[in-house]
């Protein structure tokens, strides 16, 4: 027993010396699979915690009966194993700490004091003998120790469940608390935050930044976090925050995380539609067309000053949970409409995506649906068909969809139907009449249909029962910003040379002013959009909206990319980082732009070694550019490379340098944003290319990360 006991402790001993080590140097640097062991701290904690608080009645027996060799090698056991486990925990939770996920201060104070509780465990293992001897103040140097275990336990509960976790009589808030909206609310400010701060800045707020991201305020907000920006404006099927919400709840990576409070299916499409229309913090409520999907959302979620009703009560039973998710796809979500209701609403998303046979497969949930948004979809006459299915049906997004209204009769087998939006159709007059036979009709949007005003004021006065509206028709003497223009394909952004770009925006009699140039586009600069702009080389369109009557919109940046020099083969001579590699080398020729802030996609990240990568072509064609398509994302610690090296020639063991290029640095935070670095080289039909790209080695003074070194993100490479 005595080897036994001299091995553990010689053990402890080493074990402390790396302990302490670690509590000192930064550890981020270490390989991956060394800062793995922290993954263990939380199961690890508990160990010494339980053997602690069991040492105190040990040792009041053992000095009770000090003859009794039984109890004093149980208590000597215990310490030992207490101390051993003290020390494994507080290594586990400095290799977990190195993530900087964490607020500092707090951070700091619970570190100190679990090597401080390793380390008294330690030296009172080789005082066990004076503890039981000495009654009384044995008994205080061991309750020195739970107390010292006690404070590292609340500081730990801290960072990991908020500062406010062992606060006495402190519920957790579950529900989410909405403002009265009024004219002066923004969207953000009325409906977003309030979800964000009930269900989100728990985790992700300025003393507890859960991977890197503080969601305390906007401006917080768009730093974005370790993996990037939360959202690519106005592409919601790009944006991190509505991949990782739509995530199944089983997933690691799925917010928020299991056993937390989860966002309601209206939440998760307030976040969506937000996004949609820019994630903009000024948008103001009022400016929200009444056939907005956004609004809508917003009017269901959020309290408009009345008060709040209960949850609709259903008398059909609850569809299986493997059935739901069964059906659930990235591109088809079935969501409940309320806690623990049975009723479920259907959601489409990618129109490229959609197929009728979708709808189809909802048979098997027919009794519980009772919305279906096919929004956008590419969803005909004929598809109506299958509406009579869903006999629970309440609400039926069609809004710019290609009905024409020819079937919209088949609508009658839904008994229950009592909001349909026909927004952004070609439905006419004839097409309403079979409409009016739903007895439970009570509300059709029809902004931007064939409906006039004129029309509308016939249906009303017939037809009073059903709500018929129109849209919203500002006050003369109101001004409302407009929304930034948009490709008309929001997901193509390389183009064969010529192909035109063609942009739009949702409101008809808008004005699209654009530039080539770089210069932002205003009211008097820039030229008017009146047709497809074709793209030539390397095209940025900056582009505004105007309209009288309204305040121009944000501008609209967008750069597209021309398709070049078919490469053969690509390899990597350095490679990136483990979590930001799945697409391998291919990813540098394969043709699909990766998203500003979403990461996980398309991109491949460089820290620890510099990008560098082997090209193969033909050599059949001159090459006189090379363009790098690079992430920027300070907020992030994604900068431009502090140097871009070409090199080239018939092999790789005749290379010569073709081209350099050093870009310029950030001297302060920056928006998220897809950078080209062009860089003009030495003509020649070059058939092996080596491209170098050197990521910045310490970070600026004004970098929050100063000193450290910074990422390169790379998703396309092109010659021309």
């Amino acid at each position: 027993m005595s080897r036994h006991f001299s091995l553990v402790s010689n053990t402890i001993i080493v074990l402390q010396v790396f302990m302490l080590i670690f509590g000192v140097f930064d550890l981020s640097a270490l390989p991956e699979w060394i800062l793995f062991g922290g993954k263990f701290h939380p199961l690890l904690l508990h160990l010494p915690v339980t053997m602690i608080l069991l040492l105190i009645p040990l040792a009041f027996m053992a000095n009770r009966d000090s003859q009794s060799q039984v109890l004093q090698s149980i208590f000597k056991y215990t310490l030992l194993y207490t101390t051993l486990f003290a020390t494994l925990a507080a290594i586990g939770g400095l290799l977990l700490a190195s993530s900087g996920d964490y607020a500092q201060d707090t951070l700091t104070v619970h570190k100190w004091l679990g090597i401080s509780l390793a380390l008294l465990t330690h030296l009172l293992l080789y005082a066990r003998e004076w503890i039981i001897a000495k009654k009384t103040t044995g008994q205080l140097a061991l309750l020195s120790s739970a107390v010292i275990m006690i404070a590292g336990s609340h500081f730990g509960g801290s960072l990991t469940h908020g500062e406010d976790f062992l606060a006495w009589g402190k519920e957790e808030e579950l529900a989410t608390s909405f403002p009265v909206l009024t004219d002066s609310t923004t969207v953000f400010d009325g409906a977003i935050q309030p979800v964000v701060a009930a269900k989100c800045a728990t985790c992700h707020n300025n003393k507890k930044m859960k991977g890197g991201l503080d969601m305390s305020s906007f401006a917080a907000w768009q730093k974005g976090g370790k993996t990037g920006a939360s959202w690519v404006s106005g592409s919601p099927d790009s944006s991190l925050l509505m991949a990782r919400i739509l995530l199944a709840m089983d997933d690691k990576k799925h917010m928020p995380p299991s056993g937390k409070a989860q966002l309601t299916a209206n939440e998760i499409l307030l976040f969506r539609e937000w996004i949609r229309l820019g994630a903009d913090n000024q948008l103001a409520f009022h400016a929200l067309q009444d056939t907005d999907t956004l609004k809508q959302l917003i009017v269901q979620v959020a309290s408009t000053g009345t008060p709040a009703k209960q949850a609709k009560q259903y008398n059909f039973s609850g569809a299986s949970q493997s059935t739901i998710d069964g059906l659930n796809t990235p591109f088809r979500r079935i969501l409940p409409l309320a806690y623990n209701s049975p009723a479920l609403g259907v959601k489409f998303f990618l129109k490229e995506k959609f197929t009728p046979d979708m709808l189809d497969a909802c048979s098997a949930i027919k009794e519980q649906v009772v919305e279906v948004n096919l929004s956008n979809m590419p969803a005909d006459d004929k598809l109506l068909n299958t509406m009579g299915m869903f006999k629970n049906l309440e609400k039926l997004n069609l809004n710019g969809t290609s009905i024409t209204g020819k079937t919209l009769g088949t609508l009658a087998d839904c008994k229950h139907l009592e909001q349909l939006s026909l927004a952004g159709t070609a439905v006419d007059m004839n097409a309403l009449q079979p409409l009016t036979a739903i007895s439970s009709l009570k509300k059709v949007f029809l902004w931007n249909t064939k409906i006039t005003d004129q029309d509308i004021v016939a249906l009303q006065k017939q037809y009073p029962q059903i709500s018929w509206d129109l849209g919203y028709v500002p006050d003369k003497n109101e001004l409302l910003k407009l929304t930034p223009p948009y490709p008309a394909n929001r997901d193509k952004r390389i183009l064969e040379p010529g192909e035109p770009v063609t942009l739009k925006h949702p409101l008809p009699g808008v004005k699209i002013r654009y530039t080539l140039d770089g210069s932002n586009p205003d009211t008097t600069n820039g030229k008017v959009f009146e047709g497809p702009i074709p793209a030539k080389g390397l095209t940025r369109i900056l582009s505004v909206a105007t309209a009288s009557g309204w305040i121009s919109s944000n501008i609209s940046d967008q750069t597209f990319f021309m398709k070049g020099i078919k490469v053969d083969s690509v390899s990597l001579l350095n490679p990136p980082d483990p979590k930001y590699r799945k697409f391998g080398s291919n990813a540098l020729i394969d043709e699909i732009k990766g998203e500003a802030g979403n990461f996980g996609m398309n991109w491949l990240g460089f820290k620890d070694q510099t990008f560098k990568a082997a090209f193969h072509l033909n050599g059949t064609k001159a090459i006189t550019q090379v363009l790098l398509s690079l992430a920027d994302n300070t907020g992030s610690y994604i900068f431009p490379p502090t140097q871009i090296v070409v090199k080239a020639g018939n092999d790789r063991n005749q290379l010569k340098v073709i081209g350099k290029l050093s870009p310029e640095m950030p001297k302060s935070d920056r928006s998220n944003a897809v950078i080209p670095y062009l860089v003009d080289i030495i003509p020649g039909n070059y058939r092996y290319f080596e491209i170098e790209a050197v990521n910045i080695q310490k970070l600026p003074s004004w970098h929050r990360g100063k000193g450290e070194k910074g990422w390169v993100f790379v998703d396309e490479v092109f010659f021309y």
